[in-house]
């Protein structure tokens, strides 16, 4: 008998990597509120919220063998696995590229970077398999335009940006969407890492005159990995109050 495929998103079974906190937090909280199952993974140092109903797993994203035996027992838990969310990301060292280490900007690659494709080799096929599946990685307005003392960040994240639209193409035929979200200055714990110098002048591009919200990021995460995004592959959903318009 073939999977049953959900036809909503309460119908969907989802996994939300880097739930501990920020938009991954704000993403698990939105599906779990719209009928969604839900279990989340982050860090095993991570400090996951206490709500009702919560689901976590420790999961570090450059360890092949952690990705896979967590999205194992998340399939195991759900009885399946219609939906990845990966959030997991670093922002690193703010600072000009030639006082970044090459340990530093290796770091942050690993992590943003090669994380995001462990997480994809680790639940590509199986959705493949079932013909239907949804995967989303959190990329930035930083690997759209750059930003200034974050080379290693804006690289990584640029890179998220074209590894997508490849696994889209390599996936097209199966029911598989991979898409990425590419946030503006969104309030989380991350972008308090940013200086207030920074901050005030990322502000000041922004034509809606404020940074976003973790749970409107959720909100629309929730739309691109619903059943409803049937027709949707490859895309980068800008989230930049106006910033970033391509």
């Amino acid at each position: 008998m073939a999977p049953q495929k959900p036809g909503t998103i309460a119908e969907s079974r989802c996994l939300v990597v880097g739930a501990a906190s920020g938009i991954g937090r704000a993403t698990a909280a939105q599906l779990r509120a719209s009928g969604a199952a839900v279990v989340g993974a982050d860090l095993p140092s991570g400090t996951w919220p206490t709500e009702p109903g919560t689901s976590s797993l420790a999961m570090d994203v450059t360890d092949p063998a952690s990705v896979a035996a967590a999205v194992s027992a998340a399939a195991l838990e759900m009885g399946g696995l219609d939906a990845v969310v990966n959030c997991a990301g670093i922002l690193g060292p703010v600072a000009p590229a030639a006082a970044t280490s090459i340990e530093d900007f290796e770091r942050i690659m690993k992590i943003n970077l090669t994380g995001a494709f462990i997480v994809s080799q680790a639940v590509l096929p199986t959705m493949a398999e079932a013909g239907y599946g949804r995967l989303l990685h959190i990329s930035s307005t930083a690997g759209k335009e750059g930003v200034v003392n974050m080379a290693a960040y804006s690289a990584s994240k640029a890179g998220i940006l074209g590894l997508v639209k490849s696994l889209a193409k390599e996936f097209a035929l199966t029911g598989v969407t991979v898409n990425a979200l590419a946030p503006g200055n969104v309030v989380t714990p991350l972008f308090a890492e940013v200086p207030a110098e920074q901050q005030a002048a990322q502000a000041a591009k922004i034509p809606m005159g404020r940074f976003g919200t973790p749970a409107e990021a959720a909100a629309l995460i929730e739309f691109i990995i619903s059943p409803a995004a049937s027709y949707t592959t490859g895309s980068v959903f800008d989230l930049s109050g106006g910033r970033a318009t391509y």
